[in-house]
């Protein structure tokens, strides 16, 4: 089943009724690592289109269990079985920083904070900071209090805010822990999601106790907000309609969200979504939506925050892999990282690059044909090729046409690229 569903990407919309309460080269759409990178065919989903690329880092660990975009433009996601940290291009090139030095558990929540540095929790009583070199240290929580998991997020006010198990903190770029007690009747946090929501304040899951808390940056002050629905709230992602929303790990499958001033909805979703399989499962997509992985069906969705719909997507996992973290690249793709074998990153391109013919033939020199680009939201392009004496490539007569021209027996490459990296090359051949 599993080998059939690595053959296949499919996409659902699942409408779901709210219950409101008050209170490789040639590749279209990313640059291609030679040897490690798995395509799948192009296919419609939602009325656009969309293609998943895949990556295999085999000199890895087979668990991954957060990834970032990083300050570099490059994404950076945890090793969790090989204990550190990876910044792989967004070709698909990697390179891994050791942290077993500084790492005291298993590494399961990354973000970046205002410092452009790398802030992990290990589910240990330290957080771990990394720069972008690969320099890391390890600073002790004053209380010794254990971390959350999916437990921290940059807040507005330029601190990295976390969750403990019996306090929230915030630490500064300069390495301070500031701890805060939960209120009266919260602790034993073990899921507790962060994110800065639309009010300007940092919202985190007491998913222990059903319970959000929106924070005051500058005094820590915690108002406690109990969903009526039992859910377990756990990761918490701002959405487009200003509030935020959160998966839920009881009663699954549902979602729900809260606004500003606290008051609930809870959706109970189709489908068989499991979050507790997963670590930091959901984030901010490139198009400011929640988007979240989900392990017992193997696969990723999008919550679309007005017309309330989910849209389902099937990665292409390895053969014991399973989704465990979402998000936003600076290619305006989703990245998702995956735990168990084979250890795949996969890239969903929701509006690939097109470009056809995908080859071009020439029966002689000094012949002319024609390559046509589309690309949803985009207008402009770039050409070249990779042997001017074979063939070379000028405008068209619009800026979607560029028109190819043989110059010389042989063959070589027209590669289209967009500005956010991603790109499609055809093969030309002139005899």
């Amino acid at each position: 089943m599993i080998a059939q569903r690595a053959l296949l990407i499919a996409a659902v919309a699942i409408a779901f009724a709210g219950c409101s309460n008050s209170g490789g080269s040639g590749v279209p759409g990313v640059l291609s690592l030679p040897g490690q990178t798995v395509t799948l065919p192009e296919v419609s989903q939602k009325g656009k289109g969309a293609q998943w690329v895949q990556f295999l880092p085999k000199t890895l660990g087979a668990s991954y269990s957060a990834i970032v975009p990083g300050p570099d433009g490059n994404m950076w996601f945890i090793d969790e079985t090989g204990g550190g940290l990876v910044r792989m291009s967004l070709s698909g090139a990697t390179k891994e920083f050791r942290l077993s030095s500084v790492l005291q558990g298993n590494a399961v929540s990354l973000a970046v904070g205002a410092d452009g540095k790398f802030y992990i929790l290990d589910e240990s009583s330290n957080v771990v900071v990394v720069t972008k070199a690969g320099t890391a240290v390890s600073i002790p929580i004053p209380s010794g209090d254990n971390t959350s998991i999916d437990g921290l997020a940059p807040g507005p006010d330029g601190n990295v805010w976390f969750a403990e198990f019996n306090h929230y903190a915030k630490i500064t770029p300069s390495g301070k822990i500031t701890e805060f007690p939960y209120p009266s009747g919260y602790s034993t946090n073990q899921y507790g999601g962060v994110t800065t929501g639309s009010d300007g304040n940092v919202w985190l899951a007491e998913s222990s106790n059903n319970a959000i808390g929106r924070i005051v940056p500058s005094t820590g002050a915690i108002t406690m907000f109990t969903d009526p629905v039992e859910c377990e709230p756990a990761p918490l992602v701002l959405g487009n309609d200003g509030n935020v929303w959160f998966a839920c790990l009881a009663n699954e499958p549902s979602i729900g969200s809260v606004t500003p001033s606290g008051g609930f909805a809870n959706y109970p979703i189709g489908g068989s979504f499991n979050f507790n399989e997963t670590e930091q499962f959901c984030e901010r997509g490139p198009d400011g939506e929640p988007w979240c992985a989900s392990a017992n069906d193997n696969t990723v969705f999008r919550i679309d925050t007005t017309a309330h719909t989910v849209t389902t997507y099937t990665p292409p996992l390895g053969s014991e892999s399973r989704p465990d973290a979402v998000a936003a690249g600076p290619d305006g793709n989703v990245w998702l990282d995956t735990a168990g074998a084979p250890g795949d990153i996969d890239v969903l391109i929701p509006n690939p690059l097109k470009v056809k013919p995908n080859k071009l033939a020439f029966g002689a020199t000094g012949q002319m044909q024609n390559l046509m680009v589309t690309e949803q939201g985009t207008s402009s392009w770039t050409a070249r090729s990779s042997d001017t004496g074979v063939a070379t490539v000028g405008a068209g007569g619009s800026n979607a046409t560029f028109t190819v021209r043989s110059v010389g027996a042989g063959s070589c490459k027209i590669t289209i690229s967009d500005g956010a990296g991603n790109s499609v090359a055809v093969k030309v051949t002139v005899s």
